[in-house]
């Protein structure tokens, strides 16, 4: 028998508070792997799958809690493959777009920047947009892989922007033409 019982029953009480402490049902930080249409990537496991009908649209997922009336994430990333892109310059292709992009009213630009993604030269553009009446802050991460350019769009209110962050470089971070 324990010389002092009242320190082996504490001992014992702080060991399963601290074993407690170490098993959680936080779902935050789970991810789902998205494989299909020659692509892949990694995102947060509360998002879905989003039905699309962008253009040149590969795939779109996005944050089931952010649906507008149409049944369509505001919280969204999407990826598109351009038309006419494969073995085509990235940054003549880049300017072409935002060339037209711009000479919207409806779009400002917040940002540019080059940036490398897995060893990749990617070029990055943050913009405001209205759309269907609600403005969104998008990130536009433009790169190519295995000679074809892809566009990683991601999306969400101008207030929700910066939260977003960690699951937006989820995506861009982990993606990959197969």
């Amino acid at each position: 028998m324990t010389k002092y019982p009242f320190l082996a029953v504490i001992t014992l009480l702080i060991m399963v508070i601290l074993t407690s402490g170490c098993v959680n049902n936080d779902t935050s930080n789970q991810t789902k792997t998205y494989s299909g249409n020659g692509i892949s990537f990694t995102y947060n496991g509360t998002w879905e799958i989003a039905n699309t009908t962008s253009p040149n649209a590969v795939v779109a997922v996005g944050d089931p809690k952010t649906v507008d009336a149409q049944k369509n994430p505001y919280t969204f990333v999407l990826i598109q493959k351009p038309n006419a892109t494969q073995n085509n310059d990235l940054q003549q292709t880049y300017n072409q777009n935002y060339a037209k992009l711009f000479n919207n009213s409806s779009n400002q630009r917040v940002s540019e920047a080059n940036i490398t993604i897995n060893n990749n030269k990617a070029l990055e553009n943050v913009y405001l947009t209205n759309s269907s009446g609600m403005q969104l802050q998008m990130r536009a991460v433009w790169i190519t892989q295995k000679g074809i350019i892809y566009v990683i769009l991601c999306g969400t209110t101008p207030f929700n922007f910066e939260k977003e962050q960690k699951n937006f470089d989820l995506v861009i971070n982990s993606f990959k033409a197969q």
